[in-house]
């Protein structure tokens, strides 16, 4: 009896070794370009890595960061697959033949806006005749939102005066080197009113509404790693979600990718809760997509950044987010 026991025993064992394993998920690992450095307004894609989001979805996710140009460059060769990445430098490049696409947006507002003391009466964008406006340099998002803002006042270059004054437009607004500068909405403002000051400030997206940052792929993952794409695009608005829905959770995951960043620092907290209303955080329709696509491509083509139109249909793609 003991005998036939033992040989059972050995059988159950030989048939539990032979039964197949569930096969594990299969993991793609991607790098995720993010412009400037580690930052609070990264949140999202930190709680996506620490709360396992990016998992969910069969993604290994190393961020990378640097020079908005170079990385598109990048995405645009398909060496690497996604960045973020603003509306116009889309559009330049694919107006230089990159085939970067747009595929999901993160801001439904354009972040940028000229910031001044509350002493200088600049409440309306007429009021910037005259004045001495101070921003990071003629390039990229900043001044791009500026023109068009000026543009749409009915401003020309001859009304106003720029001044480069590099990422120092609190310290240069608050000594009064320059009547009033542009700023991301998210960022500076709260600063200054952290420190006291009372301030106007006049959004772009009040004026008019342009793309504002997005997640960017190549036309050949959309085409040949739908999947992917598909993918990473459910993993962004899922930790979008996540992050809108518990800022405080999402501040302390990034004190672990963010330098410095204090366990109760309440500017970078407010930073953070700023930067989630201009997220968007639900769909919109591909009327007001395009619209927004063409009023920016009309801003470059005024600023002669572009010299000749491209079909902006062909820039980004609402077929992940549908």
């Amino acid at each position: 009896m003991k005998r036939l026991i033992f040989f059972a025993l050995i059988i159950c064992l030989a048939l539990t070794a032979c039964k197949p394993s569930s096969p594990e998920p299969a993991i793609t690992k991607v790098t995720l370009n993010l412009t400037y450095i580690p930052n609070i307004q990264f949140a999202p894609f930190y709680v996506a890595i620490e709360k396992g989001i990016f998992d969910k979805y069969g993604l290994e996710v190393s961020l990378a960061y640097g020079n908005e140009a170079d990385l598109v460059a990048l995405v645009g060769s398909d060496n690497q697959q996604f960045m973020i990445a603003s509306g116009e430098q889309v559009l330049l490049s694919r107006a230089q033949g990159l085939p970067v696409i747009s595929v999901s947006e993160w801001y439904k507002d354009y972040p940028v806006g000229v910031a001044s003391l509350k002493t200088s009466q600049i409440s309306e964008p007429t009021d910037l005749r005259g004045k001495v406006i101070g921003l990071p340099g003629l390039y990229g998002a900043n001044y791009i939102g500026f023109e068009a803002l000026a543009a749409h006042a009915g401003l020309g270059d001859a009304d106003y005066a720029l001044r480069s004054i590099g990422f120092t437009q609190v310290e240069a607004l608050v000594t009064e080197q320059v009547d009033a500068v542009v700023v991301y909405l998210a960022n500076e403002p709260v600063q200054l009113r952290a420190r006291g000051y009372e301030i106007d400030l006049l959004r772009v997206a009040d004026a008019l509404s342009l793309v504002g940052n997005c997640l960017v792929t190549n036309e050949k993952s959309v085409n040949e790693r739908p999947d992917l794409v598909q993918a990473m695009v459910n993993a962004m608005h899922e930790a979008l979600a996540a992050t809108a829905a518990d800022p405080d959770m999402a501040y302390e995951v990034s004190r672990k990718y963010v330098e410095n960043l204090a366990a109760d620092d309440p500017i970078q907290k407010q930073v953070l809760l700023e930067s989630i209303k201009i997220w968007r955080l639900e769909p919109d329709t591909s009327e007001l997509q395009v619209k927004r696509w063409e009023n920016m491509q009309t801003v470059l083509l005024d600023l002669g950044l572009m010299t000749n139109e491209i079909d902006v249909r062909e820039a980004f793609s609402d077929a992940f987010t549908q």
